[in-house]
């Protein structure tokens, strides 16, 4: 066992950690998009069939699908985190990132995200 063995540990913490970090800011972000285009969108009927037409695009669609990922990965990592703050699960950290947040989030993503992508 070399020196670096108890850092290469604790990496899976590190990563959970910066995931959450910065999936919670994309979705602050979204959530600050979001309203501004509610906003824009009571300009009028003219306003509202413009955006309509704009989210009809594919790259809507996209963003729409990354939204879901987002949204999943930070509900899973944050129950996990929920978990392991109550004290259960302590030695498991590990496993209880790569199986539960990532893994079954990442099962759950494409149970959404293929109906999404099949949408017209």
């Amino acid at each position: 066992m070399d020196r670096y063995s108890k850092y290469r540990k604790q990496y899976t913490g590190l990563l959970a950690h910066v995931v959450q970090r910065a999936s919670g800011v994309l979705l602050l972000v979204y959530l600050l998009l979001h309203v501004q285009t509610i906003r824009q969108l009571s300009a009028g009927p003219a306003a509202f069939n413009a955006a309509l037409a704009a989210f009809r695009h594919p790259v809507f669609k996209l963003l729409e699908i990354a939204l879901l990922g987002t949204v999943i990965i930070h509900a899973f990592n944050g129950v996990r985190i929920t978990i392991l703050d109550l004290g259960v699960g302590q030695g498991a950290q590990r496993k209880l990132f790569w199986i539960y947040a990532v893994g079954i989030g990442a099962a759950v993503f494409l149970l959404g995200a293929i109906p999404l992508l099949l949408r017209r």
